[in-house]
């Protein structure tokens, strides 16, 4: 799958002849993906109960903001506007660490993706963002053996959670590979 994204660029460009003025607005609309993702997490609650579950709609928003955008770390970039959300408390999902454990995911995105050797590949997407969303449940339990604090997504494991934040993570990112390269092709 050939992936295209002058057409974003070039609108931007003819918008903002200025480098600096691009840069901001591209930042600022990988931030609001982030704010949305969050949003969108808050808000539906789907009664599914399995963990991780909102990884698909996630990841799905984060990787489509970066695979358009083109910018570099723009996976952390658009983590930070979840940080920033959820620092303000906003959802009020009960755990302190959620903004670390989103940046986290945003970073180990950025990292693999870079070191993909084909950032064209849809199923490789996938898995850099399946194996960046599977991290939540790995921080979680290295911190409740730290500190004790006790998370309930853990109660039946971490083989579960992980699976299945995976699953999710990689659900998420492969449709957004898909969506993106179809949208480029047309």
């Amino acid at each position: 799958m050939k992936r295209n994204t002058s057409v974003l660029q070039r609108s931007i460009s003819s918008i903002f002849p200025d480098k600096r003025a691009q840069t901001l607005v591209l930042v600022l609309f990988l931030m609001l993906s982030g704010i949305i993702a969050t949003v969108l997490h808050a808000r539906l609650k789907v009664p599914m109960h399995l963990p991780g579950k909102q990884g698909l709609l996630y990841m799905f928003i984060i990787m489509s903001a970066v695979l358009m955008s083109g910018m570099r770390f723009s996976a952390l970039i658009a983590s930070s506007g979840t940080a920033l959300l959820l620092l303000t408390g906003f959802g009020s999902f009960g755990d302190i660490f959620m903004p670390v454990n989103y940046l986290v995911v945003g970073l180990i995105t950025d990292l693999l993706l870079q070191a993909s050797p084909n950032r064209n590949n849809a199923l490789l997407t996938g898995l850099a963002g399946g194996i960046a969303f599977s991290a939540i449940p790995l921080m979680r339990a290295a911190f409740s053996l730290i500190s004790g604090a006790i998370f309930p997504s853990l109660f039946n494991g971490l083989l579960f959670p992980f699976a299945t934040h995976l699953l999710f993570g990689f659900a998420g990112s492969f449709l957004a590979a898909v969506a993106i390269a179809t949208i480029d092709n047309k």
